[in-house]
């Protein structure tokens, strides 16, 4: 398994695909709260197992506040999760922030997936709240 870093322009052939299939197909997120225009400025991580996309993951930095960004779209494929795939995903996406001059992370994680951020330090901050019908939390980590 490897995870690239790279640019919309260059990789959204690949990362459509699986974000389609796991927002839009099995979260039933309206496919127009899926894409934004936060796709065109973020740097995104994209997993491959042998030659096949299996999982992707985003990085926003700050534009007003370049130490602070927020990793978002973390999805990996069903058939190829708990494997350490979202994981792999997770950290490279936080040693590029890292990389890049940020000190804080935030991200919106599904309540279902707490446990997961936490593991890799994140901690939960305010309330729980709906974000396209889905309950989340805000969770951030310094680094």
């Amino acid at each position: 398994m490897m995870v690239q870093i790279g640019s919309w322009s260059l990789s959204h052939t690949l990362i459509k695909p699986i974000r389609y299939q796991v927002f839009v197909i099995e979260q039933q997120i309206p496919e127009t709260e899926e894409w934004d225009d936060g796709d065109l400025i973020a740097t995104h991580a994209l997993a491959f197992s042998k030659d096949l996309p299996v999982g992707t993951g985003r990085l926003i930095i700050d534009q007003e506040e370049p130490t602070h960004a927020k990793i978002g779209r973390m999805a990996v494929l069903e058939s190829f999760r708990s494997r350490g795939i979202g994981r792999a995903i997770l950290r490279k996406l936080i040693a590029t922030g890292k990389e890049k001059g940020v000190q804080v992370l935030t991200l919106h994680a599904q309540v279902s997936a707490i446990p997961f951020y936490a593991s890799e330090g994140f901690i939960s901050k305010g309330a729980i709240f709906d974000e396209v019908n889905i309950p989340h939390q805000k969770m951030y980590l310094k680094i």
